[in-house]
């Protein structure tokens, strides 16, 4: 049966990667659509390799999914048991190179992955870009998304962002009334 689920992810995962990448060649844009977008924000380019919407769906998917759509990457790290701990890929994101860490829990699942953009970007173009691809903006500078928490941080002057896999208990409970 847990073999079965794990198909099931991966076989779903592929799906969703399928249906991004769908609309990939497409550059042109209503004027509706592009009023709705923030003068900041990035568009897709034809030399895209992945998109932040892609990283979304991989989160909680296991390793054999990831390698599947991406391969084993440029790096890998293992725990002392011998799991896969992350793999390091180098991309294209919205025209400009990016390098990303996908983390991996116990279970061997995908837990965060964090991207660091070229230093060309900057945080503003990111947050933008970010909020326009959820449709909301930042709680106390945190997106989250139905499968993800989403932060920007920088290191040595790259604007980096952090995907970690949404947990229950870091929703602050509903009002009640």
């Amino acid at each position: 049966m847990k073999q079965f689920s794990r198909f099931f992810v991966v076989l779903l995962c592929t799906a969703l990667l399928a249906a991004a990448l769908v609309g990939c060649g497409k550059t042109e844009q209503t004027d509706t659509a592009s009023d709705s977008m923030s003068n900041d924000a990035l568009t897709i380019q034809d030399d895209d390799t992945m998109h932040l919407n892609m990283l979304f769906s991989l989160m909680s998917t296991p390793d054999n999914g990831v390698t599947e759509l991406l391969g084993d990457g440029n790096d890998q790290e293992y725990r002392a048991d011998g799991t896969i701990a992350k793999r390091e890929f180098d991309g294209v994101a919205y025209g400009h190179k990016v390098v990303f860490t996908v983390s991996y829990n116990e279970y061997n699942d995908v837990d965060s992955i964090y991207v660091k953009f070229e230093k060309s970007l900057t945080e503003q173009q990111i947050s933008d870009t970010i909020t326009d691809l959820v449709g909301r903006e930042p709680k106390d500078g945190v997106w989250t998304t139905d499968t993800a928490t989403v932060t920007l941080s920088q290191d040595d002057g790259h604007v980096c962002l952090t995907l970690k896999q949404f947990e229950v208990e870091d929703v602050e409970p509903a009002e009640q009334y």
